[in-house]
């Protein structure tokens, strides 16, 4: 071993005497170290300190701390806690709240079990006490988590206790609430668990940036709203004549309608009518919950607008209030920004440290997972040996047979000819047809259907059902029963079998109504996919679900702890309380299984704000301490839905991407060789049957020479060809949105509509025709109709020729043509690059989702099959409550809720089906449909849990079969499948855009630091020229100081608590004190922006928070002005609340949050186009299908929502895509729906609106609003990385570091003796750090290898180094572009060029096209000498060992003293000095 450079010898060799004597040091070192140890525990033995003390009294070998170690340690005793644990779970659940804190026998006999469990949980806490000690020492008791909540919770139900019992007429809630939080101890028995566990509390800390930003914008709406909406909400309509007084004699009049009204007559909004005033005595909508009267109540509106939760009703109310045409400019923002961008960004992050923590757990199980799969395949393999083997018997023996004349044994021959039958193609696809004609027929039920119908279906089951039994029986003498049991797939045939012969007894029994099991067999049909191309990925689907399962039951079950923790404290918090005068609602508190489906409810998402309203009213409403309450939802929501519910996420992208990994690394690079030949032979065959055919002459007449052919050419093929035609486009689809179909055909505007569209039509006909002119129609190879975005074109003009040439109403067929029309905006798809890619990568997303679709179709259809055998001809009602029955439903009645002007109203009794049902197949699936939506789901079940019977109505009582049914199909399908529907759309896309980079050669990490490099610049604002006068000096210093900047921030939030601080119907004088104070912060806010702009003149500009600041300064002013002038009308109160906008200058992280989010912006415009124009396509389908339906305030076709026009077409296209009663707006379109205008006789609507909302629904809210998703989960994985790795979020630091060493006239350099400490200022990865060794830094240097520049600088030449080759250098440096074919300079540049935007200066910048002047390598190796030299110097001449590097250096500083006169006489030159031969000889 050489001591100084420390390396081994290369002779140097381990022989087996080396061997021996090191492994006796290192036995002796043990030894030494076992000794130490024994003396040292002898040592505390014999003189114990006090930590060794248990409690100071007992010691380790104390008895009685020796029986609680014992016990405490033992398997029996955690066994025996974790089952009184669950004990107390279900006596907590058990218990029953009544209104007034009243308790009925069973409730308190569970509350006197209490004490029991609370002296078990105190003898546990005094067994670990005293085996552990209780705070000082190691293993103490409270050193450990878990152990803190079981101190808290026994405490808490001592003090619970004592003080029920000696205290009367106190509320102990909080108290109660803590004997909840024990059953979370379960967490920690199960690993998958803990894993899903550890996931979302490591996610914590990555989430508090975008909790903050989240949280920030909130407050910002909110301000805003309160702005815009304050004391909005409180006017409405009341009688201008009656009075009404309560008790107190306190008067007032009457009020005609519950629904905001605007004072302003020539306003868009509502309007009293008759005898009604517009006045200012309403408390608000849902009791003055909604409103922004003042910032809580703002901040709670906004937070329900974010869940997209009602937000809708909050806009109509706005809409009511201020009219109609500018309060979706709040709203659409509100919720676009907040909830698809800000909230998404929780799947990124969980998605990042689900990943994480998944890995971790994956190495340790990795070895006994490899021996599974190692036993598995070897079984496998076994099996098809057999197979072969058995095959080559029967071959061998059926020829021998033949050959002598000889009889083998047949039983041998029939088993191998039954194997042979089995195993055929004939028996696969028979037994495929044979399951799918079990299913249809199984389908065919519903409700009512006639007798001979149901014999049919009865015959045919038992028919099915013994020819599955004939098949079972065969493929086990056929394989035997080993081999058949080995296949999962033959075990699920089986015991669906045995259920059906279970349930064929039962119904010939009981009755015919059950629940056939057979349908189950329908997921048979899933081996279709081995005999197609879609077999890879229903491998890795059905591979994703098998890795997931173990994770997907962890997470259920940690749902389900929630989900109960939260029902006890809600059932602890709300229990009793949800008695109103109008009655108790569905969803309550009283008891278990109604609060678990309530939290449950309020999970989802689903109506969770009527829940609230409901908790807020129980304690009083906003005039009490409700709106305290509030937060319990809050909570639930954020940490339910948005983030247990997007662990699901997390997980099936982790699995998804695992297993597609797997996949790729499997299929073997001759595997694609072969296939690419394959695909390049089946095209040469193609291109030679095509080459028959003679292109030479279009439609047989005009050959290529043909001059008017030529002509033609030339004008297709002209650069403005493609732009008119553009235009054209957009100027036609515009004319299509314009039209009004509440009016007729015969109106002024239709018809001027109609001539223009008929030119358009002209238009692009001619335009067909000089294409086909110029291509040919169809025969020979590039012709007009083998496209296929020109065949697409081909069926516009004639459906628009077809359209406009048959002008009578009456044809029914008419609507059809015109509707075609609307595809005409999809022409600018092939027009446009961009969105032509961005529609390709679409395209590829529906493939990559196609097997997906295919099986969630089918669980559909088994769970609608299974809901008509439920539920079919129970979901009715009559609409007078009191009767039950169809028979009953008869007659007129009285209904007392239509009192008007002391009249009763008789109606008369209808017998009615709910809007959504299960009587046939489709209505089931429709249906479930909705429910994976999350819409409308609780009404629902709530009718299909409280449903009687045949033709009865609903009953008080539930049935747990039909809620288990609906729990579980939540869980399957919108938990579930959707999660890994959006899953695998983010996975294409992420797909699709690394094989993007792999042609580029780039990663989105390599692409995002390179961007942040050509956009970087130095901070001018920190730099100040040498002649400013000496003012200009002090206060430069006085603006960027830390202090300065801390006093700005602090201004901020001091005026945003001010603006926070408004409130509806607030005292005069505290009025003007807030009007005041808002006029000090606009004066201090000018003085800051007119204090930099004087010191940092035109540098001010250069910063983009500066010139955000210098707007919001201006607005600000402008707001004040207005104020003081007292005009209407135009409001730039915005501006007040984007100054909270500052804070984020501050923090890096947040800076660094908006600018991924403004890469996300960069990937969106295509697909965020392609949106709009789906948008647009359905509008404009809605508007001629369903626009002249007449508005009608009782159902979803009103005023403000409806197709009467473009705008409010796509706004009510956005509620949809939201989710926001999507469904009611479906029932309201279908068919049989009253007319607008003269027209009211005549049915409107149309039957294919449901068919329109599904695949509306499907296309833009599953597929494109998901795109979304995909985008921002792939350009914020920066959340969940590596720190070790370079990305984007370090590069900040160099801004940051660079004026602190860069020259002060010219901030875009850096003399180059200050670069050694610049670096080391900076941490790695981005950095060398502090303690970078000297022999590494020279290294990166040499790797670096910068151009250095001349500059005179104080009379004197200077090297320097410009700003952004040192942060090209070292993004180059740390992401390993310097080597392999990256090194090769001039393939970089022609990358970046090709891939980005950049100008060629900055790009010379960072990659020069010649070395011109000197390299930092020459100067590295100079300065290597000169510190050689004095090491010289301060050694003797003998003992000095770098004598050869000295005189080598002496000869590089010839060579580089060379270069540098060359550089000063020709810049542009390039340095004749070699670094090649200097690095080859260094």
């Amino acid at each position: 071993m050489d001591n100084k450079t420390g390396e081994r010898h290369p002779n140097h060799e381990r022989t087996p005497s080396n061997r021996s004597r090191g492994l006796r040091k290192n036995r002796i070192r043990f030894t030494e170290v076992v000794t130490m140890l024994r003396d040292k525990q002898k040592l505390q033995e014999q003189a114990p300190t006090v930590w060794d003390r248990s409690l100071f009294i007992f010691k380790r070998k104390n008895w009685i701390r020796r029986v609680a170690t014992y016990i405490t340690d033992s398997k029996f005793f955690e066994i025996f806690m974790i089952l009184t644990i669950i004990a107390n779970c279900i006596v907590l659940a058990l218990e029953e709240h009544l209104p007034n804190n009243d308790e009925n026998a069973m409730t308190q006999k569970l509350m006197k079990s209490e004490i029991f469990f609370l002296a078990i949980y105190f003898t546990e806490a005094v067994l670990k006490i005293t085996s552990k000690g209780f705070f000082f020492g190691k293993g103490a008791y409270l050193k450990d988590n878990w152990n803190k909540l079981d101190l808290f919770v026994v405490v808490a139900g001592f003090v619970e206790y004592f003080m029920s019992n000696l205290i009367n007429n106190v509320d102990l809630t909080l108290l109660r609430m803590a004997r909840v939080f024990r059953a979370l101890k379960l967490i920690s028995g199960i690993p998958h668990m803990k894993l899903v566990a550890t996931t979302i509390l490591r996610s914590v800390s990555s989430l508090l940036p975008v909790l903050f930003l989240v949280n920030l914008s909130v407050l910002i709406f909110a301000i805003l709203g309160m702005d815009y909406y304050m004391g909005a909400f409180n006017r409405a309509c009341f009688e201008s004549e009656q009075m009404f007084c309560n008790r107190e004699r306190a008067c007032r009049y009457e009020m005609a309608d519950e629904r905001p009204c605007q004072t302003d007559t020539d306003g868009s909004g509502y309007h009293c009518s008759g005898n009604t005033t517009c006045r200012r005595y309403w408390k608000g909508p849902n009791d003055g919950i909604t409103s922004f009267n003042n910032i809580g109540l703002a901040l709670l509106t906004v937070f329900q607008c974010l869940t997209m939760e009602g937000w809708t009703d909050v806009y109509y109310l706005a809409n009511d209030a201020k009219g109609v045409w500018l309060n979706w400019l709040y709203f659409v923002p509100l919720v676009m920004f907040c909830a698809f961008f800000m909230m998404n960004l929780v799947l990124g992050i969980l998605k990042g440290v689900f990943t994480r923590e998944r890995e971790k757990m994956q190495l340790e199980k990795e070895i006994a997972m490899n021996d599974g799969v190692m036993n598995k395949t070897a079984i496998r393999n076994y099996f098809q040996w057999i197979n072969k083997g058995e095959k080559s018997i029967y071959e061998e023996s059926r020829s021998e047979a033949e050959d002598a004349g000889k009889d083998c044994d047949p039983g041998m021959i029939r088993v191998l000819y039954l194997r042979r039958a089995v195993e055929s193609k004939a028996f696969f696809w028979g037994s495929m047809a044979c399951v799918a004609a079990n299913t249809l027929i199984a389908a065919t039920e519903h409700y009512n259907q006639p007798q001979w119908l149901t014999d049919t279906q009865c015959i045919l089951e038992i028919f099915f059902v013994v020819l599955f039994g004939i098949e079972v029986l065969m493929r086990i003498i056929a394989q035997g029963y080993r081999q058949y049991f080995f296949s999962k797939m033959n075990v699920f045939d089986l015991l669906v079998l045995m259920a059906s012969v279970v349930e064929l007894i039962i119904r010939s029994g009981v009755g015919n109504h059950g629940l056939k099991c057979s349908v189950f067999r329908a997921l048979r049909l899933l081996r279709v996919f081995e005999k197609t191309r879609y077999k890879r990925n229903i491998d890795i689907l059905v591979q994703v679900m098998i890795d997931s399962k173990s994770s997907v039951l962890s997470l259920l079950f940690l749902l389900f702890l929630f989900l109960f923790l939260t029902a006890v404290i809600g059932m602890q918090l709300f229990g009793g309380r949800f008695n109103f005068i109008e009655g108790r609602p569905a969803a309550h508190f009283d008891t278990f299984p109604k609060a678990i489906l309530t939290v449950f409810q309020i999970v989802t998402g689903e109506d969770w704000n009527s829940v609230m309203y409901n908790g807020i009213q129980a304690y009083g409403g906003i005039d009490g301490i409700g709106v305290s309450v509030a937060l319990f939802f809050v909570v639930v929501v954020l940490f339910g839905n948005y983030t247990l519910l997007n662990v699901f996420f997390a997980i099936a992208v982790d699995s998804l991407a695992e297993a597609k990994d797997r996949e790729d690394e499997s299929m073997s690079k001759p595997q694609i060789d072969r296939r690419e030949h394959g695909q390049n032979s089946v095209k040469s065959c193609i291109t030679l049957k095509v080459a028959c055919l003679n292109p030479d002459r279009s439609l047989f007449l005009l050959n290529k020479t043909n001059r008017f052919r030529m002509r033609v050419s030339k004008a297709v093929n002209h650069r403005h060809f493609e732009t008119l035609v553009m235009a054209c486009i957009v100027l036609s689809s515009i004319t299509l949105a314009a039209e009004d179909p509440t009016t007729g055909q015969n109106s002024l505007r239709n018809q001027i509509l109609y001539w223009v569209d008929l030119v358009f039509a002209v238009i692009f006909t001619l335009e067909m025709v000089l294409k086909i002119i110029d291509m040919g129609l169809l025969l020979h190879k590039g012709s007009y109709l083998r496209n296929g975005w020109n065949c697409m074109d081909c069926v516009i003009v004639v459906a628009s020729l077809v359209s406009l040439s048959i002008r009578n109403p009456g044809v029914s067929s008419i609507k059809i043509f015109r509707i075609l029309r609307v595809l005409r905006i999809f022409r600018t798809i092939n027009k446009c690059p961009g969105l032509k890619s961005a529609c390709v990568m679409f395209i590829k997303s529906i493939k990559s989702v196609g097997p997906l679709l295919f099986i969630y179709v089918l669980m559909q259809v088994i769970f609608a099959i299974m809901a008509v055998q439920l539920l079919q001809g129970k979901l009715f009602y009559c609409n007078d409550s009191t009767k039950l029955t169809r028979d009953q439903c008869r007659g007129q009645y009285i209904d007392y809720t239509k009192y008007q002007m002391g009249k009763l109203e008789v109606l008369d009794r209808e017998w009615r089906r709910r809007d959504f049902h299960f009587d046939d197949v489709f209505e089931a699936m429709t249906t479930l449909f909705v429910i994976t939506t999350g819409e409308g789901w609780p009404d629902i079940f709530d009718s299909a849990v409280s449903s009687a019977g045949v033709d009865q109505g609903p009953s008080q009582s539930e049935d747990k079969l039909i809620a288990i049914f609906f729990v579980v199909y939540i869980v399957i399908a919108p938990f579930f499948f959707l999660n890994v529907f959006i899953a695998m759309i983010t996975v294409a896309f992420q797909s699709e855009d690394v094989n993007k980079k792999k042609r580029s050669g780039l990663t989105q990490r390599q692409e995002n630091c390179i961007l942040y490099v050509i956009r970087a610049e130095p901070d001018h604002s920190r730099f100040i020229p040498k002649d400013a006068s000496w003012i200009r000096q002090k206060l430069w210093r006085v603006v960027i100081s830390d202090r300065f900047e801390n006093l700005i921030l602090l201004l901020v939030v001091l005026n945003t608590i001010c603006l926070g601080m408004e409130y509806e119907d607030q005292p005069p004088t505290y009025s003007t004190a807030l009007w005041y104070s808002n006029l000090a912060f606009v004066i201090i806010f000018f003085v800051e922006a007119a204090l930099k702009i004087f010191v940092l003149r035109k540098n001010y500009i250069s910063d983009n928070w500066n010139k955000i600041d210098f707007v919001i300064v201006v607005g600000s002013i402008i707001d004040v002005v207005l104020d003081l002038l007292k005009i209407q009308g135009i409001n730039f109160r915005v501006f007040r609340a984007a100054r909270a906008a500052k804070i984020l200058k501050k923090f890096t992280s947040l800076r660094f949050l908006l600018w991924s989010f403004y890469l996300s912006m960069k990937s969106l415009p295509y697909v965020f186009f392609l949106n709009i124009l789906s948008f647009y396509v359905f509008a404009v389908l809605g508007m001629q299908m369903f626009g002249n339906i007449k508005l009608d305030e009782d159902t979803a076709i009103t005023r403000y929502n409806n197709f009467g026009n473009i705008l409010t077409s796509l706004l009510v296209l956005f509620r949809c895509a939201t989710g926001e009663n999507w469904q009611t707006v479906m029932l309201a379109c279908s068919g049989s729906r009253p007319c607008e205008g003269d027209n009211s006789d005549t049915s409107c609507g149309s039957a294919f609106a449901t068919l329109y909302f599904i695949v509306f629904i499907c296309l833009s809210a599953f597929l494109m609003m998901n795109l979304f998703e995909a985008v921002i989960v792939n350009n914020f994985d920066y959340l969940h990385a590596d720190p070790a790795h370079l990305g984007p979020q370090h590069l900040h630091a160099f801004t940051d570091m660079w004026h602190k060493y860069a020259n002060f006239q010219d901030p875009m350099t850096l003399e180059v003796r200050h670069l050694k400490d610049f670096m080391k200022s900076m941490n790695p990865p981005l950095g060398f750090g502090n303690k970078c060794p000297r022999r590494q830094l020279h290294n990166n240097f040499m790797k670096m290898n910068l151009t250095l520049m001349r500059k005179e600088i104080n009379g004197h030449e200077t090297l320097y180094v410009n700003f952004v080759e040192v942060l090209f250098g070292l993004v180059r440096l740390a992401l390993g572009l310097n080597t392999g074919e990256w090194k090769d300079n001039a393939y970089l540049r022609g990358i970046i060029e090709e891939q980005m935007k950049v100008e060629k200066t900055r790009l010379d910048l960072m990659i020069p096209e010649t070395a011109a002047g000197i390299g930092l390598r020459e100067y590295t190796c100079i300065q290597i000498w000169r510190e050689a030299l004095s090491k010289k110097k301060q050694q003797p001449a003998d003992d000095n060992p770098m004598q050869k590097i000295i005189g080598f250096g002496k000869s590089i500083e010839k060579r580089i003293s060379k270069g540098l006169r060359a550089s000063k006489r020709n810049r542009a030159a390039a340095s004749t000095t070699s670094s090649s031969d200097i690095e080859t000889k260094l």
